[in-house]
């Protein structure tokens, strides 16, 4: 009878071994599968680029160089991809120049999907041509009074509005950047001869800087 028993409990415990042993596997399956779709995500984000604004080239005259001068609409798009009211420039020349601000985040943020540090974010200063001075360019810079960009406002409040005032300690000041999870603040400006009828696609990398590149899309001369 004791035998019986004993044998009995030992089947117990064994079928119980069995499925704790069944249930930490799956366990650890579904652990591993949450943690491949977790990667999977953050490097979808790593390598995702934003369209920032678009360069509409209207008009071109004259022969290429001083005496060429090129017209333009700059459309800005905000985070949700909806276009800005467009501005019209005329630059010396067909090379624009585009200057901006640029916040760069740890990758971390970027990966996690940080509502605010989850891309890296740009103020657009200027835009001036190849025959002229940067500081006679034309104003690009669309921020708010707090200095956050209108564009691409979250509304994470003094946080938000501090990045941008201390915009230029925090680019003199690697420690005091890596506090706020600021990888680089820095200027950066992308430009690219312009020709008449075409279209420019300016974008910025969630992890990186900003790109200019033709697009696909023919430019309307209204």
């Amino acid at each position: 009878m004791k035998k019986l028993l004993f044998a009995s409990l030992l089947l117990f415990a064994l079928a119980g071994a069995i499925g704790w042993g069944l249930f930490l596997r799956e366990r650890r399956a579904g652990d591993l599968e949450r943690d491949n779709r977790r990667l999977q995500d953050m490097i979808s984000r790593l390598g995702t680029e934003y369209r920032v604004a678009d360069v509409i080239v209207t008009a071109q005259d004259g022969p290429r160089g001083r005496d060429r001068h090129t017209t333009f609409r700059f459309v800005e798009y905000d985070r949700e991809g909806n276009a800005l009211e467009a501005r019209p420039f005329t630059i010396k020349g067909d090379v624009a120049y585009f200057d901006a601000l640029v916040l760069k985040f740890e990758d971390r943020y970027v990966g996690e999907g940080d509502a605010l540090r989850g891309r890296s974010l740009h103020l657009f200063r200027r835009v001036f041509g190849e025959y002229q001075a940067p500081a006679d360019g034309f104003p690009l810079d669309g921020s708010s009074p707090d200095g956050v960009p209108a564009a691409l406002r979250v509304g994470a409040g003094t946080f938000e509005s501090n990045l941008w005032k201390q915009f230029w300690e925090l680019a003199a000041d690697p420690d005091r950047a890596a506090a706020l999870g600021v990888r680089v603040a820095q200027g950066e400006a992308v430009y690219l001869r312009l020709d008449a009828g075409r279209t420019y696609r300016l974008t910025i990398e969630a992890d990186g800087g900003l790109n200019i590149r033709p697009s696909a899309v023919v430019a309307s001369r209204d």
